[in-house]
């Protein structure tokens, strides 16, 4: 009988425990909930504004959309269906094309200019007919005699861009390329980097239109 009544004892002593401890517990959930109520509620998240991507200048041209061209580059001439190495020389004024054989002649009452394209590298000579817009004395670095040379105005490719320019005739059979483009040809349209050379890929007729 009082090993009952401490079994007894015992057990209300626990309940009692527990029920201090479950009272505990209450107080301290309600004291971190007044914790949380008190934060300060969470910023919003920033708002992501949308910005323009800058358009990256395409192969072969500069930011501001002009021509990139190296110190040397492959030219498209129409009047010769072909194309040709050309140096690309700032310190050269006009442009020059490898001449020979070359006769002025009338046609409908304007004088014409027909001479051959010629080159080293070439098998056969290309004629060319084209009208003659005035000559021009150009002074040769070895001698001090002036040479009047004929020019004429061709229609021209580099890369993506067509042009008509400006060409005095020369016999450059000798030289290392039968075109030379000078600062008039390069003027407000290119920009040379003398550090590479062909920039611009090669034209191919069924590139030219």
């Amino acid at each position: 009988m009082e090993q009952q009544q401490k079994q007894y004892v015992q057990q209300q002593h626990l309940l009692v425990q527990l029920n201090t401890d479950v009272n505990n517990m209450k107080e301290s959930v309600k004291k971190v909930d007044s914790k949380l109520e008190a934060l300060p509620p969470e910023p919003p998240k920033p708002m992501a504004i949308p910005t323009e991507k800058c358009q990256a200048p395409s192969q072969g041209h500069t930011v501001d959309g002009k021509l990139l061209v190296g110190e040397a580059e492959w030219i498209w001439v129409d009047a010769a269906n072909d194309a040709f190495q050309a140096r690309v020389d700032t310190g050269a004024t006009t442009s020059s094309i490898s001449a020979q054989d070359i006769t002025i002649f009338e046609r409908n009452g304007k004088n014409w200019v027909r001479f051959f394209l010629s080159h080293q590298e070439m098998d056969d000579k290309i004629q060319i007919e084209a009208p003659l817009v005035r000559h021009v004395r150009v002074r040769q670095a070895s001698a001090d005699d002036l040479d009047r040379r004929p020019v004429v105005r061709l229609a021209v490719r580099i890369g993506d861009m067509t042009e008509k320019a400006e060409f005095t005739l020369k016999d450059r059979s000798d030289m290392t390329f039968p075109v030379l483009l000078g600062r008039e040809f390069l003027k407000d349209i290119a920009v040379v980097d003398v550090a590479r050379e062909y920039i611009q890929p090669k034209p191919k007729l069924k590139d030219v239109k």
